[in-house]
């Protein structure tokens, strides 16, 4: 069975979906088969930034058209895109049985790894896809706003499945010293109001490379190999490699 991978965020804007497709990419290289689901099933985004326009999407496959090999399609090193759809106002209301159903396709994937890049926030279907993952990485910023968020995520996955295997990620960080500390204030708030602790990985640093990567629609291990914020993902996904449990 694949290893599901849950990233996500309580707000938007905080570097989820750059974070999903190059951590996907670096543990593509380190040898993992990889396979990404843009989650946020009516908004997707993950293929601009992997720079493909699939011919068929997420909702080829919901509506029983077309199978999950179908709809996959190949891109950046060898990493593997179920695309999301656009605009698909039904996709974001998902019953829980068509989920489960979803989730079970991808846990029978002849890939490794399945990464989950989640839309932000805490709706109902959000929450069941994220809890659904075998390990689950929270993206967040050193903002009040970005901080509060992910913690009521964190506060609704305790409550659901608890925290093991959930990895918090600081972003846009000046250094991994600075990253480290806000680490440790966001696990102290888990330790002092929800019992539980979570995990560190790493810290991604601030670097003006990743916009530019972005809006050329071109990864980082492709556009920019020798960038900062590269380096600490593929540091992450070393990291993250050795804590799996993989079948």
């Amino acid at each position: 069975m694949a290893h599901l991978i849950g990233i996500a965020s309580g707000k938007g804007g905080v570097g989820k979906t750059t974070m999903t497709i190059n951590l996907a990419i670096a543990l593509q290289k380190s040898g993992l088969s990889t396979l990404v689901l843009d989650a946020d099933l009516g908004l997707a985004n993950a293929q601009l930034m992997l720079g493909v326009k699939p011919t068929y999407t997420i909702s080829d496959l919901i509506s029983g058209d077309l199978t999950l090999d179908e709809i996959e399609h190949n891109c950046y090193g060898g990493v593997g895109l179920i695309p999301g759809a656009s605009g698909k106002e039904g996709l974001t209301n998902l019953s829980t049985a068509t989920l489960t159903d979803l989730i079970n396709l991808l846990k029978a994937s002849p890939k490794q790894i399945v990464l989950l890049d989640t839309a932000a926030g805490i709706s109902e279907q959000n929450m069941q896809l994220l809890s659904a993952c075998d390990s689950k990485l929270i993206i967040f910023l050193d903002e009040p706003s970005s901080i509060a968020d992910a913690y009521g995520v964190l506060k609704i996955q305790q409550s659901k499945t608890g925290l093991d295997s959930t990895f918090l990620v600081p972003n846009k960080v000046d250094d991994q010293s600075e990253g480290k500390q806000l680490f440790s204030k966001m696990n102290g708030l888990c330790m002092s109001f929800l019992s539980e602790p979570t995990q560190y990985v790493g810290s991604i640093r601030r670097d003006p490379k990743v916009l530019t990567s972005v809006r050329s629609r071109s990864p980082l291990a492709k556009q920019y190999p020798e960038s900062l914020a590269w380096h600490d993902i593929r540091l992450i996904a070393g990291q993250l490699a050795q804590s799996l449990t993989l079948n």
